[in-house]
């Protein structure tokens, strides 16, 4: 294994996927509703649309958007301060 070469690359058949997919990607408001039934996880959308996961998803997928979320908002904090500082 070459140690030098990064592992986490992306192919050109991979990134034309992911662009397929966001440009499909919908908005997502606030949740209606969020409860457990026979050891799973439910969310229902703004849309009305409910998914279901597993409690290991769940607590992942919270984590995920979590983290995200607050990168998103340093991010957007970041760019405000570049433009009045520019």
């Amino acid at each position: 294994m070459d140690l030098d070469k990064p592992t986490n690359l992306l192919n050109s058949d991979e990134i034309d996927l992911i662009v397929s997919h966001l440009a499909s990607a919908k908005k997502y408001g606030d949740p209606r509703q969020v409860w457990v039934e026979d050891g799973h996880v439910f969310v229902e959308g703004h849309d009305g649309e409910i998914v279901s996961m597993t409690p290991a998803v769940a607590i992942k997928m919270g984590r995920m958007l979590g983290e995200a979320g607050a990168a998103s908002l340093i991010n957007k904090v970041m760019d405000e301060n570049a433009r009045k500082e520019g």
